[in-house]
């Protein structure tokens, strides 16, 4: 009976399947090609969902936009917007007034709200009662729908005024919702490119890792697979049938690791997903209109694992006592790559400052030292290997020549081990430079979380704001209050001097003189409240005040001026200022407390994104540095094993790993750190500049020393134990 032969690709197929079970580190290999195609493809998802995110909140966004009246037209309603802000965090307020019973709704709203009531987001509504958002604004009646947020845990409220606030403040006549163009609230907080510059962070904190550990997983029992090939080659087996066997052999493991992808991901789809730390949340409905790109974005990680462990499979002529002069063409490309990609982060130019151009162009060069700076370091090892085997020889050092040979010889397996811990290092470094240099540029200051600096705010309200008296009236007890002016104010808003004028126990309470009549003493800048120097500096700067007792009052043509204050430095109830200015003053009141300084916190806030895609970035280094470190350590025992038997000798267990091992990590430590600073060079100094970390450099290099350490001795176990089992048998 004549029997059909499977063709050649299935039985190479089937051959790679048995291998990856049966060979060299097989279980090991497996566990690390799924975790490698669960980080990829969570890494794809993370680029979707941010892209998702991005155009679902400007759709939103736009469709919450009000529709001004032209002229001729008859309005539906009023509406006005401002800022109000919570420990530093902006949101926006909205106020509106229908003036048509078919006035349509603003999205997220069931109805409209009644005179003195309000609407308030999720994120208000479940705050902390202290807050007291619940009265803030007017009675809070509901919550705003998910519709008219651009994003589920975004701060937004919708307020309308009392009959009596209703001519307290500016309203736009509108005749529906639904404008193009620029968006108020979290959109207008967090630019549009935003969105550029967290893809560019992604790639750097996540893609990156996710790159070091699919490659470690692909080298997994290297030794094995080179032998395998050179094997097939010699019996014929082209380029071709050699792929197919290794896909085989990676196949079942990046299946797996899809699938449990694909499992972590899908909840995401049917419930909103909070991220710790960060505290914001993935909207489902973004999620599940980008399902086909998370598809794509699995397919596209299941690819990319499997072009890496077919790309990385050495070639059939491949011999095993390479040197280093004859290094392969990627080595010599790294090694010249690695100072240009310096040079080019040095000279980009600062990012502050720089445009957008700039940061693109500082990331890149980033990106290119953290991956091309391994073989530099494999390179330089090796190039001392020989120098340091010249040595031992002299010297009579077995465990030292071995080690160094074995270096020279395979400059590839250093690289291997010491990859994994230099993008550690860049992603760390990278986290803590991004991080100061955002926190530096938002407006914390020294007196954010004290209470010093909840102990004085600045009120601003316009020309149709009520009297202050009023405002005066609902203050909580042990509150001063004065108001402030420009003196000889020039058109561009400038002027020589300040005015600041209230009864005198105000002004007592402000070390301020208290003049009689008409007297009108001035003060210099250094001897004005340090607080109020810091709280108007952005608006008279260090200019003198002129002092008068009287009614605090509107001073200037325009806007209303009031400083609160709290004498002995204690923290003011900023919830109850804040509805009272709100309630009696003007609708559109702005409180600014101390410890906001000028604007807005939302760079700080912003860079909690830093430490939390750095966090996972550090995990996936660190599973890439376990199976590497396993790999070299599992390899380096079976080499030593039979040399070991044969020549009695248990302490070159010690001597070779100590130079094998730990000297490799020794250097990419140090070369690690270096390159550090250098980056940190381009974006740090100033203000407003990232601050190099010294201790964070220190905290490197033991953390280095240690893990030579570590290495060392766990590889002298393995060797021991490796020895103990070892049986002659042809290879």
């Amino acid at each position: 009976m004549k029997h059909t032969r499977a063709p050649l690709w299935w039985q190479m197929l089937r051959t790679g399947v048995t291998a990856a079970r049966a060979g060299e580190s097989g279980r090991t290999r497996f566990l690390a090609l799924v975790m490698a195609t669960v980080v990829a493809a969570l890494t794809g998802a993370a680029f979707v969902a941010s892209a998702a995110t991005f155009d679902a909140r400007e759709t939103r966004g736009q469709a919450r936009n009000p529709v001004m009246a032209e002229h001729g037209q008859q309005p539906k309603a009023l509406w006005s917007r401002y800022w109000d802000s919570e420990q530093g965090r902006q949101y926006s307020v909205v106020i509106v007034w229908p003036l048509t019973a078919d006035a349509p709704l603003p999205p997220g709203l069931p109805r409209w709200p009644a005179p003195g009531e309000a609407f308030l987001s999720p994120a208000l509504a479940h705050a902390p009662a202290d807050a007291d958002f619940t009265h803030r604004y007017g009675q809070a009646v509901g919550q705003i729908g998910q519709t008219g947020l651009a994003t589920p845990g975004e701060r937004l409220v919708y307020t309308r005024p009392s009959q009596a606030m209703l001519n307290s403040s500016y309203l736009d006549p509108i005749v529906g919702f639904g404008s193009i163009g620029p968006s108020f609230g979290d959109l207008k907080a967090i630019e549009s490119d935003r969105a550029t510059q967290l893809n560019l962070i992604l790639l750097a904190l996540l893609g990156l890792p996710a790159a070091g550990l699919t490659v470690a997983a692909a080298r997994m029992g290297a030794p094995g697979h080179d032998r395998r090939a050179r094997l097939l080659a010699v019996l014929g087996a082209n380029r071709a049938a050699r792929a197919w066997m290794d896909f085989g052999a990676a196949a079942l493991p990046v299946l797996t690791g899809a699938i449990a992808a694909a499992a972590l991901v899908t909840p995401a789809l049917f419930f909103n997903l909070t991220l710790p730390w960060i505290n914001f949340t993935l909207a489902a409905t973004d999620l599940r209109h980008a399902a086909g790109s998370l598809v794509l974005a699995l397919a596209g990680a299941v690819a990319f694992v499997i072009a890496v462990t077919l790309l990385l499979q050495p070639s059939a002529d491949r011999r095993t006592d390479i040197r280093v002069t004859e290094a392969g063409v990627l080595r010599r490309l790294a090694l010249a790559a690695c100072p240009a990609f310096l040079l080019l982060a040095v000279t980009t130019g600062p990012l502050l400052g720089g445009g957008q151009r700039s940061a693109f162009g500082y990331l890149f060069a980033v990106l290119g030292v953290w991956a091309t700076l391994a073989p530099v370091i494999g390179w330089i090892t090796a190039r001392y290997a020989s120098r340091m085997a010249a040595a031992a020889h002299r010297t009579g050092e077995p465990g030292r020549l071995i080690a160094a040979r074995r270096l020279a010889a395979h400059p590839g397996a250093a690289v291997r081990l010491v990859a994994t811990l230099i993008i550690a290092i860049g992603v760390i470094g990278q986290t803590q430079l991004i991080s100061t240099l955002l926190y530096n540029r938002s407006d914390d200051n020294e007196y954010v979380g004290s209470a010093r600096g909840q102990s004085m705010a600045l009120v601003q309200a316009a020309d149709r704001a009520r009297p202050s008296s009023e405002f005066r009236a609902a203050l909580p007890g042990g509150i001063h209050m004065v108001s402030l002016g420009h003196v000889n104010l020039s058109p561009d808003g400038s002027s020589s001097r300040r005015l600041i004028q209230a009864p005198c126990a105000d002004l007592t309470a402000l070390h301020l003189p208290c003049p009689a009549g008409h007297e009108s003493p001035e003060v210099t800048t250094q001897h004005l409240d340090r607080r109020l120097r810091a709280t108007t500096y952005a608006y008279f700067g260090d200019t003198p005040a002129t002092v008068r007792t009287g009614p605090t009052a509107r001073l200037d043509p325009e806007d209303t001026w009031l400083v609160v204050f709290t004498p002995d430095g204690s923290a003011l109830d900023l919830p109850a200022i804040k509805r009272a200015a709100r309630l009696t003053l003007s609708t559109d009141s702005v409180i600014r407390p101390l410890s906001e300084g000028n604007g807005s916190n939302i760079l700080g806030l912003q860079a909690r994104w830093i430490p939390f895609l750095g966090t996972i970035g550090t995990l996936y280094m660190a599973t890439a540095m376990v199976f590497s470190s396993l790999s070299e350590f599992i390899r380096f025992a079976r080499t030593l094993a039979p040399l070991t038997v044969l020549t009695g000798n248990s302490t070159i267990f010690r001597t070779t790993a100590l130079w094998s091992l730990s000297l490799p990590i020794t250097i990419a430590g140090a070369g690690g750190v270096a390159a550090y600073v250098v980056l940190a060079q381009p974006i740090s100094g100033g203000s407003q500049g990232a601050q190099l970390s010294l201790s964070l450099c220190i905290e490197l290099l033991v953390l280095t020393l240690v893990l030579a350490a570590v290495a060392a001795g766990a590889a002298s176990l393995a060797s021991k134990r490796e020895t103990r089992q070892w049986r002659p048998r042809a290879d």
